[in-house]
């Protein structure tokens, strides 16, 4: 009986690891299967007509060009199952229903500007989205896998409580996950939102072949997410990838946080604003001067666009700073890919390009450049990410009830 089950605990091992490859790369023939996993072509043939019988991969293409016999290309079955992603943001909170393929069918966004009343109000928005965009996608309930959060952080994951997001003061010990299970009857899958912001990046950016990724949000907060061999890494308390917390001058400005000089308080879009009204009083003929106790990030990126030179040094000081706390990250971690977005890079053309050439010069000299990229999936990829949270748990776990269910 032992031996039995070994013998299936490896079958449904070999059945995820070609549904993971194939969902990372996209599509894969047999050949390119049976070469990525040592398996051979006869097993990988077997494995795939099995995965096909379940509905879980399809025939996509036939691939190759030139004389002689074409080879069949698979792909997961994106119409299978769906999910639901969340992605809660200072600005906006986005819910969207997704295929397997990360396709975003039906979208909700919620401009977080409003007075949302209490927590639970919050909640309850969040529970209609979640039943709106399904009904809109007119996908049966039965078909959702279910729903994928990403939060600002920090977290208790062991109990799924939101602790104390310095931006967003309202979701403070907020039991979000136990809330929304409650109110929407879907499993949920919590995680930070720069977490999830570097899942949707490894699995459907430009990460083909990239196992180790790092994704920097340079937002109105900065964080990131680590992807470390194509795994989430959290870190043992949860605190992996506070990256805006990095400290750079111990005698700098108040962070949020109660540290000081933190990256966070040195270069966010919160920290522009504050250095910003500070130089704006002792400058009475700037534009900016009569708005500088109201001012908002869009003010910035107006001026800088009009060659300001006050707004253009800060925001380029800015991105100094970013560079420097990624080259002390390039050289603790070494990532493969480095993506970088968030609404200073989106808004501001030239800050990406000053972060790369300062971590660059200010890395360990000698090593190769680190590729360095801005994010391919903008303000979706945190939705985008959540979704695949829920589906990167079916592959990887729930899947083997299916092994299970069809022998």
């Amino acid at each position: 009986m032992r031996e039995k089950n070994k013998q299936v605990q490896l079958k449904n091992y070999n059945r995820r690891s070609v549904l993971n490859y194939i969902r990372k790369n996209k599509t894969a023939t047999k050949a390119g299967l049976s070469a990525a996993s040592g398996l051979t072509f006869m097993a990988i043939k077997k494995i795939l007509e099995e995965l096909e019988d379940l509905n879980l991969i399809r025939c996509d293409e036939l691939e190759g060009i030139g004389v002689g016999r074409k080879a069949v290309s698979y792909a997961v079955n994106e119409a299978y199952r769906y999910t639901i992603g969340i992605h809660i943001n200072k600005f906006v909170t986005s819910v969207a229903l997704m295929n397997l393929r990360g396709d975003i069918l039906q979208i909700k966004r919620y401009g977080m500007e409003q007075d949302m009343g209490s927590q639970y109000a919050f909640v309850d928005m969040l529970a209609d989205g979640v039943r709106e965009v399904a009904a809109q996608a007119k996908i049966e309930r039965e078909k959702i896998l279910g729903v994928g959060v990403g939060v600002p952080g920090p977290l208790d994951t062991k109990s799924d409580i939101v602790l104390t997001p310095p931006n967003i003061p309202m979701l403070r010990y907020l039991p979000l996950k136990e809330i929304l299970e409650e109110k929407t009857g879907y499993p949920v899958f919590m995680q930070k939102d720069t977490n999830v912001i570097a899942f949707g990046e490894y699995w459907y950016g430009n990460a083909k072949d990239t196992y180790d990724l790092t994704y920097i949000d340079v937002d109105m907060g900065i964080g990131s997410g680590l992807i470390i061999d194509g795994r989430m890494n959290i870190g043992a308390n949860s605190i992996a990838g506070e990256f805006g917390h990095i400290i750079l001058d111990v005698n700098g400005p108040l962070c949020n946080c109660g540290n000081r000089g933190c990256l966070e308080a040195m270069s966010s879009g919160i920290a522009i604003l504050k250095e910003l009204r500070r130089q704006l009083e002792t400058q009475r003929a700037h534009p900016l001067y009569e708005k500088r106790e109201k001012l908002v990030i869009g003010d910035v990126f107006e001026m800088a666009g009009k060659k300001d030179l006050l707004t253009i040094s800060i925001l380029n000081q800015s991105a100094f700073y970013v560079g420097i706390a990624i080259a002390n990250l390039i050289n603790i971690l070494d990532p493969q890919k480095i993506v970088l977005g968030g609404i200073l890079i989106q808004r501001y053309p030239r800050y990406f390009d000053i972060v790369k050439d300062v971590a660059n010069s200010h890395k360990v000299k000698g090593a190769r450049e680190n590729d360095m990229e801005i994010s391919s999936l903008g303000e979706n990829a945190g939705v985008i990410g959540a979704g695949e949270v829920v589906a990167d748990h079916f592959f990887s776990e729930a899947v083997n009830e299916v092994f299970v269910k069809n022998g």
